[in-house]
């Protein structure tokens, strides 16, 4: 109960610190989205300042208003711990005739709690102070400080919306995913290791506690005139602690053995396990070494899961990733809706995450652990998981599973194809449903990259050319080249004249041909162009730096395949 009592509190404390960073992030979205709806850059000079400016002052009083409701807290907390750790030893003094003093008239101890609860306070307001995103720029995380978040990134996200360089939805995914991944961060370690600021929170409140408990116990062991203290004992624990969790050892083993007053030993950080004061003779241990030696058997045997092997511990770190990575969704799919993004995209991330949801069930019962979702729902926000039934209506499983990907890989193919490529939907139902169009979607964009003066009616039209059996070469828009008419050729260098003689096509006739052509088929590397029109057709070809005239024909020249040509361009709209 006492266990359970340390947890609902310290994880109502950690909750403060998730809405923190939701609060901070809306603020974020809520900027860019006033960016969004100003349309000139002379509006964006004015408004610039209005959008972004005051954020410290927000930023303050949102880091004030969350410290101030965790103080209250933390010390309720560590009165209930002085209750049950101190008062818990009671009985013990009064078997061997010792003195009980009240913890009120404790000055020694009241010192020493004071002292911690003091710096544990300082940790929360440090942790305040040192907040940034780690972001990623060109693949190189970043640890970003909240106040250029403010001044520098944000304002390039604004930017981008402005001068019309990425559209809305662009840049608020942008924002909402790199935010949400990386979580608000409190640096700690000289290392510049990281946590999620709901983490380290959760972990100064927790590691405060143990160090109380600590500093009670070795109090009343010293008054009852022992050396001995029997760690607690949890399932799951790191292995280097499974050693020495629920064994009776002397105060100096507590250093040597256990490694108190060290990072990763017992008290540390993290660590959940405290000591009590053992009397030789009096006390009655809680577990038998035969016991223990079990227990650590047992929990050392793996579980296999999906193709990987967990053993207790590594199963619980899981469990807590999956936690980590569900609160991150969360914080995704409620900024998305704050923002206004894609409705389909707020579907696929809502199925994602109800897709995380069920394998963390899976998981937890799997390896026969208990599911903690109260960790998940720290946001104390509304519901956000998704309508199976509508979920599957719209998108594949595997889409679900992939959601991040596919919908950056969406957003590029829209970029690229614009409004061609569909809806978020469609377009996942054709990538893993319908292969045929997928192929013919892949073609497209690779096409308009490749030449993005052209268009999806030209891409149309010479596919379906090549269905005819009419290979002519690469189907482009035409692009006019000063060409001359000149002797060309070892063979027959004159050819374009006699052509001309033949059909009675003038100097004139043969420049309309190009200048009115509604397409070009482009030959041999781009050496070759034949530009077709009504009036009739002529081909060009380079010589150096020259474009020269191959040959020219008019309409009534055309054979049965020139007509072909030119009705499937008709059809195209071209």
């Amino acid at each position: 109960m006492r266990n359970e009592y340390k947890e609902k509190i310290a994880s109502k404390i950690a909750a403060r610190y998730a809405d923190l960073e939701v609060r901070i992030i809306q603020d974020i979205v809520r900027r860019i989205k006033k960016t969004g709806e100003i349309t000139s850059t002379a509006d964006w000079q004015i408004n610039r300042l209005k959008i972004l400016g005051y954020s410290s002052e927000d930023i303050e009083n949102a880091l004030k208003d969350t410290l101030n409701a965790s103080y209250p807290e933390m010390f309720e907390l560590y009165d209930k711990v002085i209750d049950w750790e101190y008062v818990r030893n009671k009985d013990i003094y009064e078997q061997i005739n010792a003195e009980y003093i009240p913890f009120e008239e404790n000055e020694h101890l009241i010192q020493v709690t004071s002292a911690i609860k003091k710096q544990r306070l300082e940790d929360l307001e440090n942790i305040t102070r040192s907040l940034g995103f780690y972001l990623d720029y060109g693949g190189r995380k970043v640890l970003t400080p909240l106040s250029q978040v403010y001044s520098g990134y944000l304002d390039n996200a604004c930017m981008d919306i402005v001068t019309g360089a990425f559209d809305y939805n662009t840049v608020l995914r942008r924002v909402v995913t790199q935010l949400t991944n990386s979580g608000l961060r409190q640096i700690e370690y000289s290392s510049g290791y990281a946590n999620r600021i709901e983490v380290a929170a959760r972990r100064a409140v927790m590691t405060g506690l143990t160090q109380l408990s600590g500093k009670i116990a070795e109090y009343n062991a010293e008054k009852l005139g022992t050396e001995y203290f029997e760690v607690e004992w949890h399932a799951g624990a790191r292995p280097t602690h499974t050693v020495w969790q629920g064994r009776v050892w002397s105060q100096q083993q507590l250093y040597d053995v256990c490694g108190l007053g060290t990072v990763t030993g017992l008290c540390g950080a993290n660590c959940y396990h405290t000591y009590f004061p053992f009397v030789p003779g009096v006390s009655v241990r809680t577990y038998t070494d035969e016991w223990l030696d079990e227990q650590n058997r047992k929990e050392s045997e793996p579980t296999e899961f999906r193709g990987k092997e967990y053993t207790l511990y590594e199963a619980k770190q899981r469990q807590r990733q999956m936690e980590t990575a569900m609160r991150a969704q969360r914080e995704k799919v409620q900024l998305l809706q704050k923002g206004g993004a894609d409705p389909q995209e707020v579907i696929l991330q809502k199925a994602k995450y109800q897709g995380q949801l069920n394998e963390y069930a899976v998981f937890s019962r799997k390896m026969g652990l208990k599911e903690e979702r109260e960790r998940i729902y720290l946001d104390m926000q509304e519901y956000v998981a998704t309508n199976t039934k509508r979920q599957n209506a719209l998108f594949p499983a595997e889409m679900v599973k992939n959601a991040s990907k596919d919908v950056a890989q969406y957003k590029r193919y829209k970029e690229v194809l614009g409004d061609s490529v569909g809806s978020l939907a469609k377009f996942g139902q054709v990538k893993y449903n319908d292969s045929e169009s997928w192929e013919y979607l892949n073609g497209l964009k690779e096409y308009l990259e490749k030449y993005p003066i052209s268009s999806k009616k030209y891409y149309d039209a010479g596919k379906r050319l090549e269905k005819l059996g009419i290979k002519k070469g690469l189907l482009l828009p035409k692009v006019e080249k000063q060409a001359f008419i000149l002797p060309e050729g070892k063979h027959d260098p004159y050819h374009i004249m006699k052509r001309m003689l033949e059909r009675n096509i003038t100097d004139d006739d043969v420049r309309s041909y190009m200048r009115n052509a509604k397409a070009m088929f482009v030959q041999w590397g781009g050496k070759r162009q034949l530009f077709v029109s009504d009036g009739g057709m002529v081909l060009i070809t380079k010589q150096g730096e020259e474009w020269i005239y191959k040959t020219v024909w008019s309409k009534y020249d055309y054979d049965e395949e020139s007509v072909k040509i030119m009705e499937v361009l008709k059809d195209a709209g071209l």
